[in-house]
């Protein structure tokens, strides 16, 4: 169905799940105060923002495909701030509309971009005020470059990065700084720390088969996890502006986290990541989290939380976004009711950090991906 097609979380095979880690939904009903949350969903025919309050216990939906003339079938999205991107392709173009999930200011850059045969996009995002496509170039070849364009004006510049690579991975950005990870054509993974501001390469960070996790922490360091194999990893905690190093340490996980943007954030000493299932499941994902001060590893039962709404609601669930909320200390994953064969539906799962289903709201859509507060 469509809505696998883009959620946040790739559904693949890295984990086996073990009783002696697993931890079951709390007994005891737990009283946690729920969050405001924004997040963007769809059916069959269009996108919609919606946002929960949760002192009124009631949400507010916007058809952006009506309002804005989002495309149902975009094929990126990106949020800086409270701006959410949609990137879409029509025609040999890719067009661009933005929305403020907050103030409900929009913009929209129709055609920025069409393709040629003298290089293939593989991905773009974007920071306030410009535009980035990672591309090969010429087409065909694995050389790798970024351009770097105005939509204002239509102005850009192109710079190359690399030479016959083996693999781009999604992008980061945060304030003036994009983070690029590859792979290069030894099999050494690499982070190019670009300056939107001066449009140069600052640094290029090898960390040789090493595999990266991006991430921004709570006070806007730069974070990077890297996966050494056999369990063990090395995190290093930069300064977003110098990148001096502030902290590093490692500790041991038995998880494989996938390069590039980690599919998790940090908080305080507290790794929260998505836990893979080990395929065949009927659940691919779910949320996790790791103590780097006490080295405990919590995978919340999933498998038991979705049994249990299927046993109450007679729906078939398929898992399609999650969130960790730290102020509210409660996981957010969105959910589709895959027994509706006639209209794309679903809802919202509401998870303690003890693993107990708090809440479960349901929504005439499928939630893909919330927005981060």
């Amino acid at each position: 169905m469509k809505y696998f097609l883009r959620t946040g979380f790739c559904l693949l095979v890295f984990l086996t799940v073990s009783c002696s880690r697993d931890s079951s939904p709390g007994t005891e009903e737990e009283q946690v105060i729920l969050p405001n949350f924004r997040l963007i969903g769809e059916d069959a025919d269009n996108i919609y923002q919606y946002t929960y309050n949760a002192s009124a216990e009631s949400g507010t939906e916007i058809n952006l495909t009506q309002t804005l003339g989002v495309d149902p079938f975009y094929l990126t999205l990106r949020q800086v701030a409270e701006v959410v991107s949609f990137y879409s392709f029509s025609a040999d173009n890719f067009s661009l509309i933005q929305q403020n999930t907050l103030t409900g200011q929009s913009a929209s850059y129709l055609n920025f971009y069409t393709v040629s045969d003298e290089r293939s996009i593989t991905w773009g995002t974007n920071s306030e005020d410009l535009l980035f496509l990672g591309y090969y170039s010429p087409k065909g070849s694995r050389n790798f470059g970024l351009r770097t364009l105005d939509p204002t004006d239509g102005s850009f510049t192109d710079l190359s990065l690399d030479f016959n690579i083996q693999q781009a991975y999604d992008p980061l950005y945060f304030r003036q700084r994009l983070f690029i990870t590859y792979k290069d054509e030894a099999g050494n993974y690499k982070i190019v720390v670009y300056n939107t501001e001066t449009r140069n390469v600052m640094i290029t960070l090898d960390y040789g088969p090493g595999i990266p996790n991006l991430l921004i922490d709570e006070l806007g360091n730069l974070g990077i996890l890297v996966g050494l194999g056999n369990s063990d990893f090395v995190y290093y905690v930069l300064d977003i502006e110098t990148l001096n190093e502030i902290n590093e340490f490692t500790f041991s996980l038995n998880e494989f986290l996938p390069p590039g943007p980690l599919q998790g954030d940090v908080f305080d000493t507290t790794l929260f990541y998505t836990n893979y299932l080990a395929q065949p499941s009927e659940i691919p994902f779910g949320p996790a989290y790791f103590d780097f001060v006490t080295n405990e590893n919590f995978i919340v039962d999933i498998l038991g939380i979705v049994q249990q709404v299927e046993l109450e609601t007679q729906f078939t669930l398929a898992l399609t976004a999650l969130r960790y909320y730290n102020e509210a200390e409660v996981f957010l994953m969105g959910y589709a009711d895959a027994s509706s064969q006639i209209e794309l539906r679903g809802g919202v799962l509401i998870i303690s950090k003890s693993g107990q289903l708090l809440s479960r709201i349901e929504l005439p859509f499928v939630p893909t991906y919330f927005v981060k507060p």
